[in-house]
């Protein structure tokens, strides 16, 4: 969700790079991005700790302080990719099933999804907080496959994050990488786009 369907992976960067200066760790969002995107609160936080050599404060009271404000935040300022409206009613005309498979809590997902008017184009929801382990590990989006009935292999995970599309092939699917710029850095997908709109779903349907 966050950085495929809606911007609020910006919100997410932005937030915890605030947070951060509050313990002296100074880590610019896009950084946290390209680093983060999609991975758990508490294992980011522990990481980017460790690597500062810094004394982790209270984890669960850290988290909870970041959605407190993320919440605040997002109520009437969540904006979609662009693209995205357009890409999942091609999607719906083509009678897809669709999940939402994120590393945001349950009730963030509902409430971005409620922002922007796409909550009944979607026939399932899976929230990292429902896993034992959240991306790089598969299990977000195998949890997300068993709730669609579909099987790992003949689903196709739209990623923005390096993150995510690990796991999108750990769990044995195909990945398309959402990304600024393809000349950027190396992404472990197969194919990649910088807007939804360029997605072949005809060429994936056919291949499946």
């Amino acid at each position: 969700m966050d950085g495929v369907i809606s911007d609020t992976q910006v919100i997410h960067a932005k937030t915890e790079s605030e947070l951060l200066k509050d313990y002296g760790i100074e880590i610019h969002p896009d950084e946290i991005t390209r680093r983060y995107a999609g991975v758990g609160d508490e294992e980011m936080f522990r990481e980017i700790f460790s690597n500062a050599r810094q004394k982790l404060p209270k984890i669960g009271q850290l988290v909870e302080k970041k959605w407190k404000i993320m919440d605040e935040l997002v109520r009437g300022n969540v904006k979609e990719i662009p693209g995205t409206s357009e890409f999942i009613k091609r999607l719906k005309s083509l009678s897809l099933p669709l999940a939402v498979g994120s590393a945001s809590r349950l009730a963030f997902i509902e409430l971005v999804l409620a922002e922007l008017g796409l909550r009944r184009k979607f026939d399932a929801i899976a929230s990292a907080e429902e896993v034992k382990k959240g991306k790089p590990e598969p299990d977000l989006f195998l949890l997300a496959a068993k709730r669609l009935s579909v099987a790992p292999e003949d689903c196709l995970v739209i990623e923005d994050g390096v993150s995510g599309m690990i796991a999108a092939k750990r769990a044995g699917m195909q990945c398309v990488g959402l990304i600024k710029n393809k000349t950027e850095q190396a992404y472990p997908a197969d194919l990649l786009v910088t807007d939804l709109r360029e997605v072949p779903i005809d060429q994936y349907i056919q291949s499946a």
